[in-house]
This record gives structure tokens, sequence and C-alpha cells, in this order.
């Protein structure tokens, strides 16, 4: 086999597999990234307002994941907000806090998915790790609750 039939066929599976690559890229970048590598990469914060207290805020409550999700590729995060004694939920107020160096709001970042039912993200993704969510939201009465959400990412 000559030299340039050689590289020809050197160039073509480099070509292939980098087209390969891309798609694969693609496929993962599809979702909405709610946790980012850099982000995850910092150290735990030891902050967190939420507690086990009695509260007339709304119920928060992680609906799912309900276990280990895949990093770096899309599943399904649900978190329902419930207002107690027929109070309405102020979906404005709703605050999401990841947990990790000096605390990071990524509230604007999930915004669009922020309802007076709670917060649906159908294609969320993170980078590999167990990510600690504050959530806090309040009713129309203003009494306000806050919960930790947390992910475990392999």
């Amino acid at each position: 086999m000559g030299s340039i039939a050689r590289r020809t066929l050197l160039s073509g599976g480099v070509l292939t597999l980098g087209v390969l690559g891309l798609r694969t890229a693609g496929a993962q970048g599809a979702g909405t990234w709610v946790i980012t590598a850099p982000e995850a990469s910092m150290p735990q914060s030891p902050t967190s307002k939420a507690g086990r207290s009695i509260s007339r805020g709304p119920a928060i409550r992680q609906v799912s994941p309900e276990g280990a999700v895949a990093a770096n590729k899309p599943f399904n995060l649900r978190i329902e907000f419930a207002g107690r004694g027929g109070e309405k939920i102020a979906p404005g107020t709703a605050q999401v806090v990841l947990l990790r160096g000096s605390n990071i709001d990524i509230t604007q970042r999930v915004k669009a998915y922020i309802t007076p039912t709670g917060i649906v993200i159908p294609d969320a993704m993170v980078a590999p790790g167990t990510h600690v969510l504050q959530v806090a939201v309040s009713d129309d009465r203003g009494h306000q609750s806050t919960a930790n959400i947390e992910i475990d990412a392999k």
C-alpha cells in the first residue's frame, strides 16, 4: 500500500471518529444544565437554612429523581410545591441555590421551569457528584419554606 493511500485511509478514519465524537457530544448537550462541571468541582457549602421545623409556609417535596441519576445525561427533575390552608403559591418568590462554594444562586437558570405547582425540568442535566439544591418559596400571604433537594449523579 502506498503512502498516499495510507494517509487517505488514516485521514478518513480520523474524520469519521471526529464526526462520531461530535454526535455524541451533541446528544449529551441536549438537556438543560442545572449544575455545570465547574460548579460541581467547588467544595460543598456547609450553609443550609433548611430545617425540620413546623412551618405555615408551603410544602416543598422532591418527586423525582428518586435515586441516583447518570451524570451528564438528561433526567426528569420534579419538585412539588403545595400551599397550606388553601394558600396559593407565589412562584415569583422561588429561589434555587446550589450549596457549593459560597453558594451559587441558579434561580435565573431554572426560572422558566418554575410554576405555582413546583419546578419541572424534563431534561435536567448535572455534572458528576452529590449536589444539594436549597429551594425556597413563599405563599401569597408571605409564609416562606425552605427545603434541601439532593441529587446524586454517577
